[in-house]
């Protein structure tokens, strides 16, 4: 009796390891979650976390093997990945917030330039050809104006659905074909969306720095373990150009300051860093959440500008392709009118 209930003692740690995993399933995104189950399970049958990592490491995506071989690293390591996958899901729930708003204005405005180019296009045809036989039936000579102006409205409409088609077609293949950096340099340089976008990037990096610093890592050993653990995501650039930074002898809240991530409203609250050297990890965590409140608010100003710039833009178009028709057709209204 004594031995066996020696084993399930030394049994504990392991099923506590488990249910971290199992936890960090419920939490984690989508394309991570069959390789945390997958490791799960392992702890549970009595593997090693180290041995089921390295049993299962082709099926865990780039940037979770990365993670998890830096909880190795740390006395707890599924206590540390449990803390780092629920930072990633308050990122992702900021992501998902910031794609809901950009839904409605970016479909309505795609789907104004396509109902748009081909009403346009088919009009200028349809238009063109029955300005231009009743101009010659009646022998006005004065067609050309007319005809040149619904050409060239719609050809503008043609023209800025394509160039809108062809930004599209740019932006998805730099997230399907190029690096994951490149991604996040494109968008996050975006005007107006980009500033929001860096400050969730800047907040995830800010939080995996608490994260690591309050296992007791120094601070130049915290920067090699955070770029080592962002190996293979967006954040890969910036966090490696910090740790950098870092390794020079800048401090923390300087080398984050001066991160293409940084902007003029974050920059001060990052290098007020530098003044809270003996707190720093309760310093990146406030500082983490006050960039979380500037992309909550930064959000709500672009839940009310966007639809509002798509619905005005969307009238503009409406109103110069009746405008030019109405012009087109003004002479021969004219010609009608004073006959009568």
């Amino acid at each position: 009796m004594p031995g066996l209930l020696q084993a399930e003692i030394l049994d504990v740690p392991a099923a506590v390891a488990a249910m971290r995993l199992h936890l960090a399933v419920q939490l984690a995104p989508r394309r991570w979650q069959s390789g945390l189950r997958a490791l799960a399970a392992a702890v549970e049958s009595g593997q090693e976390l180290e041995t089921a990592v390295a049993t299962h490491q082709r099926a865990l995506p780039g940037e979770l093997r990365a993670l998890i071989t830096e909880a190795l690293r740390v006395p707890q390591p599924t206590q540390f990945v449990l803390q780092a996958v629920s930072i990633r899901r308050g990122i992702q729930r900021d992501w998902q917030q910031f794609a809901r708003l950009m839904t409605y204005p970016l479909l309505l405005l795609a789907l104004t330039l396509v109902v748009g180019g081909l009403l346009s296009y088919l009009l200028m045809g349809s238009t063109e050809f029955s300005l231009l036989g009743f101009y010659e039936s009646v022998a006005m000579l004065s067609s050309s104006r007319e005809l040149d102006l619904i050409r060239d409205q719609a050809h503008a409409v043609v023209g800025l659905t394509v160039a809108c088609g062809w930004t599209v077609l740019t932006l998805l293949t730099v997230r399907l074909l190029g690096p994951r950096w490149a991604w996040g340099a494109v968008v996050g340089g975006m005007l107006l969306i980009g500033r929001p976008l860096r400050w969730i990037w800047l907040r995830e990096i800010l939080q995996r720095y608490q994260l690591v610093m309050s296992q007791g890592i120094s601070l130049h050993d915290a920067a090699e373990a955070v770029t080592r653990s962002f190996a293979h995501s967006q954040q890969a650039v910036a966090a490696a150009a910090i740790a950098q930074r870092i390794a020079a002898g800048v401090p923390l809240g300087q080398a984050l300051s001066t991160s293409l991530l940084s902007d003029g409203l974050s920059r001060p609250a990052l290098r007020l860093l530098d003044l809270r050297s003996a707190e720093l990890p309760q310093a990146l965590a406030e500082t983490a959440e006050l960039l979380g409140s500037l992309t909550e608010q930064r959000c709500r100003g672009l839940a009310l500008l966007l639809p509002t710039f798509s619905i005005f833009f969307i009238g503009s178009l409406i109103w110069a392709t009746f405008s030019i028709y109405v012009l087109a057709f003004m002479p021969v209204v004219s010609m009608f009118t004073s006959l009568a």
